[in-house]
């Protein structure tokens, strides 16, 4: 019998998710070459937008969490838009999009 170790178990539980959704997500061939990477982006003065409609699920409180850390961090106007940005931009990257 095998010893399980944490890297095991981490690898175990990865397979079965997977499984109890259906096929896995099939990996992209990479961050295209003509998108810029993010920071530039959002550090141009002027930014043309596109609205990315959403909805979350509420029990995840990201509307009062996100107040709490500007409230916490004294910042007079949180960018929810380059939150959302950086987030989906790293999340489509690590996945080769």
């Amino acid at each position: 019998m095998k010893a399980e170790t944490p890297a095991s178990r981490q690898k175990e539980e990865a397979r079965a998710q997977e499984t109890s959704r259906g096929a896995p997500y099939v990996h992209g061939s990479g961050r295209p070459k003509d998108i810029p990477e993010v920071a530039v982006i959002l550090n141009q003065r002027m930014i043309t937008r596109e609205s990315l409609d959403s909805q979350v699920p509420a029990v995840l409180k990201l509307k009062k969490r996100i107040k709490r850390f500007a409230l916490d961090n004294e910042l007079d106007h949180l960018p929810i838009g380059d939150i959302v940005t950086v987030a989906l931009d790293e999340w489509l990257t690590a996945r080769g999009f």
